[in-house]
Formats: C-alpha cells, structure tokens, sequence
C-alpha cells in the first residue's frame, strides 16, 4: 500500500491507495484552507476517488471534505452553464476534483437522532455570545464552541451535498447506507484488493454520546435560555454566577468522558479501520482515544489480553494529544511507521506523547523505526503554533540521537505532501 500525508493545518488529510495504485482511499480533508492550498491540486490530478472516508465531524477532518464536495458543484454548474450555450459563464477558480465512488461518513443526525437540531440551536446560541465577552476563559470557551458549531454545520452542508438532489454519492453502503460502526458478526470488506476492518465505533460508544448530549440538553436548559435573553441585552453583561453556570455548561458532555479540555463527543464517536493488503498493515485512528482502538482490535479477535499488535503504519490518534494516547496504547501497538498529523495548534502533538511513543517502541521492539510529521516550524506562519513545531523538532533530533540510530524521523518542511509508504 501506499500513503501520501498532505499539509491539512492542525487536522487530518492523507490519501491511501492500494499497490497496483489503482484503488485509493481518501482519508478526512483536514481544514477548508489547508485543502484549498495543499490539497486540492493534488486531488484534481486524480482520474478516480475510489472512497471518501470521514472519521467524523470534527472542522479539521470534515471541512477540507466539503471544500472538496462544493468544488465538484462548482464544475457541474459551469458544465450545465456551457453545455447550454452559456460561453460566458466562468470556469471555476478552483481544480476539479473527481466525484468519489462513496463515501463513509456518519452523518450528525444519525448520530444523535431527534436531538441534533437541538444541540445544533444550542451551540449556535452560545458561540457568538461566549465570543464577545470580556473574560479570557470565556473567550477561549467561545471559540471552542465556534469550532464545534462550524464541524456541525459542514457535517449537514456534506450530507446535503452527497444526498441524490445534489451530487448523488451513495453513503456507507457496507453498511446499507446506515452508521458505519463496530457491529458483531461484521466481516471486513474490500476496496482494490485492500480489507477494511471497523474497528469502531461501537454501539456504546454512540449511545454514550447521545445520553450525554440529550443530559447537556436536559441539565443546561436553564443556561442556555440564560444566554439568548442576555444576548439580547448586552452580550458583555454576565455576572460571575452566570459566568460559571456557563463554562459548567458548555464543559459537561466532555466531562462525562475525561477531560474536558479537549476531548469532545465527536472525537470519541470516529470511525476508525484497520486496512491490510498483502502482508502490509495501516491503522487509521480519526480522533479516537488508544482504549477505545485497543477494545476495537480484541472485538475483531485481532489482540488477546497481554498481547501486542503490530502494525506496519499508525496514524496516530487525535495529532499526538496527550488525552488520547497513554502507556497502555504505546506498549500494545507497534509500528514500522508513525504518523503524526498537526500544525502545533491546541500544542498538538503532545512532546509528552512524542516522548512516550519513542521510548515505548525503543523498549518493546528491537527494529528500527520512523516518526513522520505533517508540518515543522518552517512551513507554519503562525505564532505559538510554530513555536511548539520547533520544540516538537528539537526533542525529535534528541530522541533519536539517543536511540543510537533506531529512531528516524521526517518533518514536512516544504511542499504539501510526503509519501511515507
């Protein structure tokens, strides 16, 4: 198999094709603006897009995808414009990138059922009022929902533009155009040759999500009835109580999970695969936490208890976040190949997740390995981003020295993309 890892901001956007390279897999389209520069050339090279995959709806992951979906609209339209006679009308600024066979994404109302529009209303109506306040918690709150209520806007705008009115790509039909999920029984299947296994999410893990935001719904109404009558006084006059009421609020469908810093409902509900052909092996993680992949694996029968998993490539989970990955992961799951996707923001990768990974592998395995990184300090323009980059590149240099020559390593310093496999 062979994996191309692209420049995507702080998200996720990698291709994987098969060997014969007749069959590839696009893997999340990382941010809008990272797919427009880095990306999009390179997709509109592409004679076919075999599947589209969506690990799920974080902005990061799901917004270079729609970026992508309205391109291919933009063409149509030039295409219905010129062929009825209309030579005026403009071509699109844009590559035109080919329309994917499918796509495997688990819509935001199918995750939530009834309650989406709720929860989608919710966000919406604390965002811009969180945004104006004075107080820096509040602000960086804010933005966290504004992130949250953007991934949840494109994951409808993707399920609109994929529906038969518009592009009319067929949605996860392994799995009869219901969830793509860990099911019992489920037999792996196959694109070009390569074996898809899913390894989640589980049934739990989705009902999970949905009790804690039907209980966000339920426990924070008060709020958030709070925080549409103040906005429409005075966006900047909350009062202390009003104030921890809110963060309580909005922190609470984190909290049921672990910290509620950075580990949100849609991360724990992604969609990851293990993807094998011919002896060689890749594990796409999405945002997942490392327990939830490691259950994956014994689900499928792939892992005993006390056993290891190897694995030619690891994409690692959620760009290397410390909440995420532990020591329990790094000992179970041996790579060849290490990928880490992620622009320095939110102080993604984690050094201390860099750090355990190599030590871990250095401990466990007696082969040489390889950490890949989809951005460095040379090819991100923004402070502190590039500040951590460079911290991430200095313990890297000294890491592998002190592996005496086991650890390499490769950090995205100029163009969009590298091929790792």
């Amino acid at each position: 198999m062979h994996l191309t890892v692209f420049q995507s901001g702080k998200g996720d956007c990698l291709i994987l094709e098969n060997s014969k390279r007749s069959a590839r897999i696009l893997v999340d389209g990382g941010m809008p603006a990272a797919y427009r520069e880095h990306v999009a050339p390179s997709v509109g090279k592409l004679k076919k897009i075999d599947v589209v995959y969506v690990s799920h709806i974080d902005q990061d992951h799901i917004g270079g995808i729609l970026k992508m979906l309205d391109d291919d609209v933009a063409w149509r339209v030039h295409k219905f414009q010129t062929d009825g006679g209309n030579s005026k009308h403009k071509k699109p600024a844009v590559p035109r990138p080919p329309t994917p066979n499918k796509i495997w994404h688990n819509a935001f109302h199918e995750q939530l059922k009834k309650n989406a529009g709720a929860v989608e209303e919710a966000l919406a109506a604390a965002a811009p009022v969180l945004n104006a306040a004075d107080l820096v918690k509040m602000r960086e709150a804010g933005l966290a929902v504004s992130e949250l209520v953007a991934s949840v806007r494109e994951a409808i705008q993707v399920s609109r533009r994929i529906g038969k009115k518009q592009l009319g790509i067929p949605l996860n039909p392994e799995a009869k155009g219901k969830l793509m999920m860990a099911r019992a029984g489920q037999k792996p299947f196959t694109v070009g040759g390569m074996k898809v296994t899913i390894l989640g999410p589980t049934a739990k893990d989705l009902e999970l999500l949905r009790k804690n935001w039907n209980k966000w719904l339920r426990d924070n109404e008060k709020a958030l009835k709070t925080i549409r009558e103040k906005a429409a006084k005075d966006e900047k006059s909350f009062g202390t109580s009003d104030v921890g009421r809110l963060l309580r609020a909005i922190s609470l469908p984190a909290e049921a999970f672990g910290n509620p810093e950075s580990v949100t409902p849609p991360n724990l509900a992604s969609l990851t695969l293990l993807v094998e052909e011919g002896g060689s092996s890749i594990l796409l993680t999405g945002d997942a936490r490392g327990d939830q992949i490691l259950a994956g694996l014994r689900a499928v029968g792939r892992l005993a208890d006390g056993a290891t998993f190897a694995v030619d490539v690891l994409k690692v989970p959620h760009h290397g976040s410390e909440n995420n990955v532990d020591q329990a992961f790094c000992d179970t799951v041996i790579a060849r190949d290490y990928v880490f996707c992620g622009n320095g923001e939110h102080e993604n990768p984690d050094p201390r997740v860099v750090d355990l990974i190599a030590k871990a592998r250095l401990k466990s395995a007696p082969t040489s390995f390889k950490f890949w990184f989809s951005s460095s300090e040379s090819v991100v323009d923004k402070q502190p981003a590039s500040d951590h980059m460079a911290a991430i590149e200095k313990l890297v240099k000294r890491l592998a020295k002190s592996s005496k020559g086991r650890l390499k390593f490769q950090f995205l310093k100029s163009g969009s993309s590298m091929a790792v496999t």
